[in-house]
C-alpha cells in the first residue's frame, strides 16, 4: 500500500479512497472505504482510456464477466460505474499479498502450501470457466493470498468462449513468462490456456521463477512454444502436477476438477484452512487484516462525527451566533471553519497519539499533505520545476448511479489523509494505523550533497555510466553516445550519433568507446574527439543485440542470433541465439558454445581475460574459458534461488540466493558460504577486499570480508530495488530505493552508517536509477532525461 496522492480522487461514487493499492496498464487500484465503514478494492480507469468509446465497451463487458464469476475463490464485485465519466469497479479487499509479493519477501512457498494453491485456482477456473469465460491473464501477480485460500482476480482481459475479445485485437495479451502457446503463436485460447498458466504460476511459487525465460521477447516465446518448462527445482510430486497442466496439445492437458483432486483429494476446503500459509505469509495476512479493521473503524467514526460538524458549521451562521450577517464562504467563516476542523481533528483521533493530531490540524486547516517521507527528507523542486501542490484534489460529487452515496462530510479528506500517512510502509507491507508500521532504519540519513552539475537532456537509456578518466560516457535515445566531463557536465563535451538502443553500457577497448550499431555491426568511437574510427560490420548471417563485455582490451562478447537461411531467394531465416566473441583487430567473430537454456535467459556474465563467468538456466554458477573457443572449466549447481547477477573480485567468484557463496575462480571449490537468517541476498557489488549484497528482510546492505565472508556490518534501510548492484566507490556504496521517487541511498563503506538520501522527487515509472562510481570520488547518477554528477568523498 501506498499514501494517497492530491490529484488522487476524493469520492468514487459511495466510496472514499484511503490509500493505493497498486497500479496497470488499464488505470489504478485503490483501497476505498464506504460510509458503513466497507472496504474495498476501487479499480479506476486511466482517463485517456476512458475517453476511447470502444474501450468502454470492453470494460463494460470486463464488469459483467468479473460480476457473472461466482466461487469461494474469486474476488467478488461488489459495485460498479462502467459509465461515469471516470469508470470504475469495486471488489471486496482482500486482505493479503500476491504471490508474486509472497515468494519476492519470502522465497518459494512450501511444497504443502502451493498444493493448496493449486487446489484453490483450479476452483477458481472451475467457476469462471462455468460462466463460458476464459481469465487469459493468470499469473503470480493475479493471485492473492487470504487466510481461506486465494483469491483469483483482475479479469481485465477475460474473454467470452465464444470469441468476443474483450481487450483490443491484434496484438499479444498477457505477461509473457505466463502466456501459454496459444497466445504466443496468435491461435484461439480457450480453458485449457488458463490451466498452462495455472501450471507456471505453480511454479514459480514452488521455485522462485518463472518456469520460461528469455533474452528477449522473441526468444521467451520460443521458449514457450517450442522449449520445455525448468521444473529441475521443483519438489515432488508438484513437478509432475505442472507437466500435466504444461502439455502442448491443450486437449492433453489436465482439466481443472482434476487437477484440484490431484492437489487436494479430500477436497480443496479441506486443506484451505486457516493454517495453510506458511507463519511468514500468515502474519503479513494478519497485519492487513488488522489495517483493514482499522480503516473501516476510522471510517465509521468520521461518518458519525460528521452531525456534530454539521452542527457546529450551522451554528456559525445562525442568527445571533459568531457568524451572524456573514455567509458560509465569507473569508472570516473559512477562518472559523478551519479552526473547527482542527478542534474535531482533535477530537476524533486515537487518544495519546500527538504526532497524528498534529498532522489532522495540517490537515484540517489546508497545510501541506502527508507524505512518505517528512519534510526534512523531501528535497527541494529542481530549478525550474515546479513545487508540488499543497492544494487538496477537487472534489467530485457522487455519481447520479450512486444516489445512495452520502452527503460529503465536512472533515476533510486532509484529516483522513493525516491519520493513515503515519501508517504508510514503503515497499507494500500493511497500511496501519497506530503505530503498526514496519521496521524503519535505526539512523535516519542526513542531508545529500548538493550535484556539482546536472545534465539535461532527452531519455537515458537504463545503463550505468562508463569512466574514461575525467569523462563519463551514457547512452541516450534515439542512439546516442554522450560524453560528460565530471568537473561540469552539463554541457556534453562531444555527442556522436548512431549506435543501437541495446541495453548495456559503452565498453572500453581497442582504444575507442564501442557500441552496438544496427545489424550485426559493431562501432568505434574516439574517445577525445567524439568522432569515428571504425564500423565492423559481420555481415547479414549475424544479429548483435546486446554487448556482454570485454578482455584483452581489443575483444567484446555480445549476445545475439545466428542466422541460417533457406536460400538467397527466399530470404527467410531461421535464427539461433548464441554468444559471440569479436576480436576488434583480427576482425573475426566467434560463437562462444553458451548452451540454449543458458542464452534464454537474462544472461549477466562477468568477463575477465580468462574466464567468462555466469549463472546459467539450470541454476548452475557456470564458468568457461575466453580461449579454446570457450570451453567449459566448471559448473556449480546452486539451486533454484541463484540470482543472475555475478561479482568476481580477485580469484574468487560470488554468488548469491538464500546463501551468499564464494568459489574459486579457477576450480570452483568452495571457499566459504553465509546464509541469509532471513529472506534472501537479492543484488551484489565488490571492491576492495569487501563483497556488499542487498537483503529482502530486513530491507538493508550487507558488507562481508571478501577473503573469510566474516561480517562487517549490515545498515538497515527503507526498501531497495532488487534488480540493481551495489554501486561501490572509495568510501561510500549506493543503492537505488524500491520507488524511483525516493531515489538512492549513501552508506558509509567502512562503518556501514546510513550517510544520506538522495532523490530529485520524480516518478518515472520503469525509468530506474542507474548508478556508476569511479575510484576518484566520482558519482554519477542517471534518472530518465538526467545526469546528476555528486562528489563523493
Amino acid at each position: 500500500m501506498q499514501p494517497l496522492h492530491p490529484e488522487d480522487p476524493e469520492q468514487l461514487g459511495p466510496y472514499r479512497p484511503v490509500a493505493r493499492l497498486g497500479a496497470g496498464g488499464m488505470g489504478r487500484v485503490y483501497l476505498a472505504t464506504s460510509s458503513a465503514g466497507r472496504t474495498v478494492a476501487v479499480k479506476v480507469i486511466r482517463p485517456e482510456m476512458a475517453e476511447d468509446k470502444n474501450f468502454r465497451i470492453r470494460f463494460r463487458r470486463e464488469v459483467a464477466a468479473a460480476a457473472a464469476v461466482g466461487g469461494a475463490y474469486t474476488a467478488s464485485v461488489v459495485d460498479a460505474a462502467p459509465d461515469e465519466q471516470t469508470p470504475w469497479l469495486a471488489t471486496a479487499y482482500v486482505p493479503g499479498p500476491t504471490v508474486a509479493e509472497a515468494v519476492a519477501a519470502h522465497g518459494p512457498l512450501p511444497v504443502e502450501t502451493v498444493l493448496a494453491l493449486g487446489a484453490g485456482i483450479a476452483e477458481a477456473l472451475i467457476a469462471v470457466h462455468a460462466e463460458g469465460l476464459v481469465h487469459r491473464d493468470l499469473k503470480p501477480s493475479n493471485v492473492l493470498l487470504a487466510a481461506d485460500g486465494p483469491r483469483v482476480i483482475d479479469f481485465g482481459i477475460v474473454r467470452a468462449r465464444d470469441g468476443y475479445q474483450l481487450t483490443g485485437s491484434g496484438g499479444l495479451l498477457g505477461s509473457l513468462e505466463y502466456v501459454c502457446p496459444e497466445q504466443a503463436t496468435g491461435d484461439p485460447v480457450g480453458p485449457e490456456g488458463d490451466v498452462f498458466c495455472l501450471g507456471s504460476v505453480l511454479a514459480f511459487a514452488a521455485s522462485g521463477h518463472a518456469p520460461f525465460s528469455g533474452a528477449s521477447a522473441a526468444a521467451l516465446l520460443y521458449q514457450v512454444v517450442h522449449g520445455s518448462a525448468d521444473l529441475t527445482r521443483v519438489p515432488e510430486p508438484l513437478d509432475k502436477i505442472i507437466s500435466l497442466c504444461h502439455a502442448r496439445d491443450p486437449a492433453l492437458r489436465i482439466s481443472p476438477d482434476r487437477l484440484s483432486a490431484a492437489c487436494a483429494p479430500g477436497g480443496a476446503d479441506q486443506v484451505l484452512t486457516e493454517g495453510w500459509l506458511p507463519a511468514r505469509v500468515a502474519a503479513v495476512v494478519d497485519e492487513r487484516r488488522a489495517a483493514a479493521t482499522d480503516l473501516e473503524r476510522l471510517a465509521r467514526t468520521l461518518t458519525s462525527a460528521r452531525p456534530a460538524a454539521d452542527a457546529a458549521a450551522r451554528a456559525s451562521i445562525a442568527p445571533g451566533g459568531h457568524g451572524a450577517g456573514r455567509t458560509p464562504m465569507g473569508p472570516s467563516s473559512r477562518g472559523t471553519d478551519s479552526k473547527a476542523g482542527a478542534a474535531d481533528a482533535d477530537r476524533i483521533l486515537p487518544a495519546g497519539d500527538a504526532d497524528n493530531r498534529a498532522a489532522g490540524r495540517a490537515g484540517a486547516t489546508g497545510g501541506a499533505p502527508p507524505t512518505a517521507d517528512p519534510p526534512e527528507r523531501r528535497p527541494p523542486a529542481a530549478a525550474g520545476e515546479p513545487a508540488e501542490s499543497a492544494e487538496p484534489a477537487t472534489e467530485r460529487s457522487a455519481a447520479p448511479a450512486h444516489r445512495r452515496a452520502p452527503e460529503r462530510s465536512r472533515i476533510g479528506r486532509r484529516t483522513l489523509l493525516a491519520v493513515t500517512a503515519g501508517a504508510a510502509v514503503v515497499g507494500g507491507t500493511a497500511l496501519v494505523v497506530g503505530g503498526r508500521a514496519g521496521r524503519q532504519p535505526a539512523r535516519r540519513p542526513g542531508p545529500a550533497p548538493e550535484p556539482t552539475w546536472v545534465y539535461r537532456g532527452g531519455p537515458l537509456l537504463q545503463t550505468p555510466a562508463v569512466f574514461n578518466g575525467g569523462t563519463a560516457l551514457l547512452k541516450s535515445r534515439p542512439g546516442n553516445m554522450i560524453c560528460l566531463d565530471l568537473r561540469n557536465g552539463s554541457q556534453p563535451e562531444w555527442v556522436y550519433q548512431g549506435i543501437s538502443v541495446s541495453p548495456s553500457p559503452v565498453l572500453l577497448a581497442n582504444d575507442a568507446a564501442v557500441a552496438l550499431g544496427t545489424g550485426a555491426t559493431v562501432i568505434g568511437v574516439d574517445l577525445d574527439g567524439g568522432t569515428e574510427k571504425f564500423t565492423l560490420d559481420f555481415g547479414p548471417d549475424c544479429q548483435f543485440d546486446q554487448l556482454l563485455g570485454g578482455y584483452d582490451g581489443y575483444v567484446v562478447s555480445v549476445l545475439g542470433a545466428k542466422l541460417e537461411r533457406r536460400s538467397e531467394e527466399q530470404g527467410v531465416a531461421t535464427s539461433t541465439s548464441a554468444v559471440f566473441g569479436v576480436d576488434l583487430r583480427a576482425r573475426r567473430a566467434v560463437v562462444i558454445p553458451i548452451d540454449p537454456e543458458d542464452v534464454g535467459i537474462p544472461l549477466k556474465p562477468v568477463i575477465t581475460s580468462d574466464y567468462f563467468v555466469y549463472a546459467d538456466g539450470l541454476r548452475n554458477v557456470t564458468v568457461r574459458s575466453t580461449r579454446d573457443g570457450g570451453g567449459l572449466l566448471w559448473r556449480l549447481p546452486v539451486g533454484y534461488d541463484l540470482r543472475p547477477g555475478l561479482a568476481v573480485l580477485g580469484r574468487t567468484v560470488f554468488a548469491i540466493g538464500s546463501e551468499f557463496i564464494a568459489l574459486d575462480l579457477a576450480t570452483g571449490k568452495l571457499r566459504w558460504k553465509v546464509k541469509a537468517e532471513r529472506g534472501t541476498f537479492a543484488t551484489l557489488g565488490a571492491g576492495g577486499n569487501t563483497v556488499y549484497a542487498t537483503g529482502t528482510d530486513p530491507y538493508g546492505v550487507h558488507a562481508f570480508n571478501a577473503a573469510t565472508g566474516a561480517r562487517r556490518w549490515f545498515c538497515e534501510t527503507p526498501r531497495l530495488n532488487a534488480d540493481h548492484p551495489v554501486a561501490v566507490g572509495a568510501r561510500t556504496v549506493h543503492v537505488p530505493a524500491f520507488e524511483n521517487r525516493n531515489g538512492f541511498y549513501a552508506i558509509d563503506a567502512a562503518s556501514g552508517r546510513l550517510l544520506w538520501n538522495f532523490t530529485d522527487g520524480r516518478e518515472t515509472g520503469v525509468n530506474d536509477w542507474q548508478l556508476s562510481c569511479d575510484g576518484a570520488g566520482h558519482l554519477v547518477a542517471q534518472h530518465f532525461d538526467r545526469a546528476y554528477g555528486l562528489p563523493v568523498t
